[in-house]
């Protein structure tokens, strides 16, 4: 339930007075800075990697821009350089990017949009950005009564601080990718093989903080390790991959499960 706040009680949360669209704009812009710096770097891996797999840089910069998926991106990338079938690099990333139809369904509760208005910044959902914007309270107007602001933990998002903090960081992906196809080229042949350790090391960055807060995720992921490992023996490693992922995934669900309310 809401409650009352003095406007001089320091904020416990991302907060912002701009009451205008183009202002939370601009401040989306500034809060998406850091999301981009750190992008870049990763994106140009993926220019790099998208080559070395045999795409062309038109194909890397197309994926870049339709996809906007780090880890799908870097998965798919190696998939075609193991030469995997089409329909199951796209099922497994589908897989991979399911828990993002899980983040925009907890931040659709503080967003009142259009169906045009939420393809786009749907589109703009990832990991960072979902943190960003998820945490970010901006200030509701004064209470007609006593004057002072009303603070919720649901209070709605403006689309415009969203749609900022999304395009700053889609500009430094596409940016970085870009980049890593321009100079993939001369790049030393040791700096284009060791990039393909960042799909790991991108995938350990996503499972240790949730390890850490729960070994049962942990139990799941070396499960549906082996579960892949025993499945290659038998199928393409595409095929392999969705199987483990999807089973084990559904079991960790079943077992340990949580609401969309409970993230």
């Amino acid at each position: 339930m809401p409650h009352t706040t003095s406007p001089t009680k320091a904020p416990s949360t991302l907060r912002f007075s701009e009451p205008y669209p183009a202002g939370h704009f601009r401040q989306g812009l500034r809060m998406g800075l850091p999301i981009a710096f750190g992008y870049f770097p990763t994106a140009l891996a993926f220019g790099v990697v998208a080559l070395e797999a045999g795409l062309s840089a038109k194909q890397a910069m197309l994926i870049s821009a339709l996809v906007f998926s780090g880890a799908g991106q870097f998965m798919a990338a190696n998939l075609v350089a193991a030469g995997a079938a089409p329909m199951a690099i796209i099922v497994s990333n589908l897989v991979v990017n399911l828990r993002y139809f899980v983040m925009s369904a907890s931040l659709s509760r503080r967003l009142h949009l259009s169906w045009l208005q939420a393809g786009i910044i749907g589109f703009g959902i990832t990991d960072e950005t979902f943190v960003m914007n998820y945490f970010a309270h901006p200030d509701k107007p004064a209470d007609s009564v006593t004057g002072t602001l009303v603070e919720s933990e649901q209070s709605p998002l403006p689309a415009s601080l969203i749609l900022g903090v999304n395009i700053m960081a889609y500009v430094g992906w596409v940016a970085g990718t870009y980049v890593g196809t321009i100079f993939a080229g001369v790049l030393p042949a040791e700096f284009a093989t060791g990039m393909g350790v960042v799909l790991y090391a991108m995938f350990i960055a996503l499972l240790i903080p949730a390890v850490a807060r729960s070994l049962g995720v942990g139990a799941i992921a070396a499960a549906g390790g082996g579960c892949c490992w025993l499945l290659n023996r038998y199928l393409p490693f595409g095929w392999a991959m969705i199987l483990a992922t999807t089973m084990v995934a559904g079991l960790g669900a079943w077992c340990w499960g949580k609401g969309v309310d409970e993230l």
